[in-house]
């Protein structure tokens, strides 16, 4: 090797080369520490630089072996442009997509295509195929153009979808779309959700931002197709009560409840407010056996556009920098939990139609019966409503209060507190059980005259405590469940044993009867004397966590789902599908397999419900929850979960074996040897 002149970089006369003579490199400690130089991809070397590991000496143990790291490579594949062949080589990945079309529109693409090639190029031999690289896309309709194989035809661009007559100039919407938003209304499933479908069985799917623009449009328009509907069972109610020869047929009962997105109280220490931003308020005829949904209070605390929290002074918007598309109706400050608010103005909507509240059946912590007195007090409404506690709330009440009970817990004939408690658990639902089951069987042998009722059920209250404690000589005379020792109330209920009974003194019977009276006292049979309940209104507040489920939020479509829940449940899934798809002019032609499906869907709900309300239904329930109890009693379930586990070992508190074992079916020694021993 030659050096320029002036390089001092260079090898002296006379040195050694460590390696001189040396046959074999054997290897050094340090070369097993050596770095290796690599290159990763752009995620892999975010990955690998980004340690959220925070210990540094682990980290300076680490250095030694790490690998040097070169500028990261690209993650994406690069796809070259592809070059226009000629339509019978032509292998595009989207010539094995699917399309959704309609089959006339198909049919007469090919007919007028055929008959148009076939008339200028009579001696051509070419297949007609689509052009794909031209198709346009509309929602989740197309339109296509054919191209000859051979030759230079090309046809026009037929639409293969059907469409909205709107009647104004523009693009013309897809019958297609709109229906695809109706049954859209009625799931849990959102404009992703939906288009993740599309795409996974290779359909043709829209974009978001599109399904999102004609969401808007569809969602009103259901919104006031249900509102029709409601006014029009409003006025059947009124007929219906004429037929009936009521004196004041506008006079009506009603029991009302509301749902809300996030429970009220579930935010505490998290946010200002309470965590709910949206809230349905409903109200539901207690005039015939369907219930049907009358009225709607929807408030929405969310914008769409903007998160301003200031409303302006000069338009009265809630959000100063939001348009009159607004889809918030309240601010920010106001308390969503004001049921006296929201049950006004549902009362105020039924006034519009002549209706007045006659009874209002609420739960016990609703302060809707307070707006329903100042409409009359204030002489807008001239019948004075009566308000009526739900049974199934106050069945619940009764439960808690006796579970809760600690006098009631020491009298309970168990030997340790553990077992006093599980049963004290399974003798406050058995207690709720006989006081309904007395009253139901006390209404019946009336015919439903209350005087009576009340008058009986006052003996009745003794016969009951008397009954837990072992005495049964009041049963037969005053009970309508327990006919003493032939037929006690006891013998094959599934939460107590037979041999169940309470110590007899005056002190267990007070307990006693004052968890009796909490529902058959005097005053609370007054106040459910009509044995009405809201079990309707919560039973369509489950439905309407199918449209607005609690782990999706919807900010501008909200009003327009819950008003689809609420024409699904009025005239039934199958119904509401084909009315709203008649009344937005995309009918579903009757005698189709759509239409068949549909009629189906609807007969079996109906099935359904019919089938949960028989006899015989609830005797299979019934026994099943007694094969359930007695499974539980049998096998003594033991709870593998304990809170604060590990928290409670640092500060040196002994947790039980039994609470946290990780494999519940290995067993320990002891187990092991009595299982031997058997």
């Amino acid at each position: 090797m030659v050096f320029q002149k002036g390089n001092t970089h260079k090898f002296k006369g006379g040195n050694v080369p460590y390696n001189k003579k040396r046959k074999t490199v054997k290897q050094n400690k340090s070369d097993s520490y050596t770095s290796k130089y690599i290159r990763l991809t752009k995620e892999k070397h975010n990955l690998v630089v980004n340690d959220p590991y925070a210990n540094p000496q682990e980290k300076s143990k680490r250095v030694c072996r790490a690998a040097r790291l070169l500028r990261p490579m690209s993650d994406e594949v690069l796809l070259t442009k592809p070059i226009r062949k000629n339509a019978k080589k032509d292998k595009r990945p989207d010539y094995n997509s699917n399309r959704a079309i309609c089959i006339y529109k198909m049919e007469e693409m090919w007919n007028a295509a055929f008959k148009e090639h076939q008339l200028r190029n009579p001696q051509c031999e070419g297949i007609l195929l689509c052009d794909l690289e031209n198709e346009e896309k509309r929602g989740f309709g197309t339109r296509q153009q054919l191209i000859c194989t051979k030759c230079d035809y090309k046809s026009k661009r037929y639409t293969l979808y059907e469409e909205l007559e709107s009647g104004k100039p523009g693009r013309k919407a897809s019958k297609l779309d709109t229906a695809i938003h109706v049954g859209l209304s009625q799931s849990p499933i959102a404009y992703s959700g939906i288009q993740k479908i599309f795409l996974s069985g290779n359909i043709l799917a829209p974009t978001t931002s599109s399904l999102q623009r004609r969401a808007n449009t569809v969602m009103k328009q259901i919104e006031q197709i249900n509102k029709q509907d409601m006014k029009r069972r409003r006025n059947d109610i009124v007929e219906i009560n004429k037929l009936r020869g009521k004196e004041n047929p506008h006079a009506i009962s009603v029991q009302m409840d509301g749902m809300y997105n996030n429970p009220l109280y579930s935010g505490v220490g998290r946010t200002p407010f309470q965590p709910a931003t949206q809230t349905i308020y409903t109200a539901a005829e207690n005039e015939t056996s369907k219930h049907n949904i009358l009225a709607l209070n929807i408030k929405n605390k969310l914008c769409s556009k903007h998160s301003s929290l200031d409303v302006d002074n000069d338009s009265g918007r809630l959000h100063e920098d939001c348009t009159d598309d607004c889809s918030a109706n309240i601010p920010m400050v106001k308390s969503i939990g004001d049921e006296y608010t929201w049950a006004r103005e549902c009362l105020l909507d039924l006034k519009e139609d002549q209706l007045e509240i006659e009874h209002l059946v609420t739960d016990a912590d609703s302060s809707a019966y307070k707006a329903a007195m100042d409409l009359h007090n204030e002489g807008i409404n001239t019948v004075e409503p009566e308000n009526f506690l739900d049974t199934r709330h106050l069945s619940d009440h009764v439960r808690k209060g006796a579970k809760s009970d600690k006098t009631l817990l020491k009298v309970m004939p168990a030997t340790t507190k553990l077992k006093r408690q599980k049963l004290l658990n399974n003798f406050s639902v058995d207690l709720t059980e006989r006081c309904n089951k007395e009253l139901l069987l006390a209404y019946k042998f009336y015919a439903g005259d209350f005087c009576k009722v009340k008058n009986k059920i006052s003996h009745t209250v003794d016969a009951i405590a008397y009954c837990y404690m072992g005495d049964h000589a009041r049963c037969r005379k005053n009970s309508f469940a327990c006919k003493g020792f032939q037929g006690s109330w006891l013998k094959g209920r599934p939460f107590l044993p037979n041999s169940f009974k309470i110590s007899s003194c005056n002190e267990n019977l007070d307990s006693l009867r004052k968890q009796i009276n909490k529902r058959l006292g005097s005053k609370v049979l007054e106040k459910t004397r009509l044995n009405m309940n809201t079990n309707f209104v919560e039973g369509f507040n489950r439905c309407l966590r199918r449209s607005l489920p609690s782990n999706v939020t919807f900010k501008k479509n909200m009003s327009g789902r819950a008003h689809a829940a609420a024409h699904s449940v009025n005239n039934g899934p199958g119904e509401s599908i084909l009315e709203l798809c008649s009344a937005l002019h995309c009918d579903i032609p009757v005698g189709s397999s759509a239409y068949k499906a549909l009629k189906n869907i609807q007969k079996t709900d109906i099935l359904q419900k019919k089938h949960k309300q028989s006899v015989n239904y609830k005797v299979f329930r019934g026994e099943k929850r007694c094969k359930l109890y007695k499974l539980y009693e049998k096998l003594s379930e033991i709870i593998q979960y304990e809170k604060n586990m590990l928290m409670k070992a640092d500060r040196g508190i002994k947790s039980s074996k039994s609470k946290h074992e990780d494999h519940p079916y290995v067993k320990n020694k002891k187990q092991k040897k009595i299982s031997i021993r058997k």
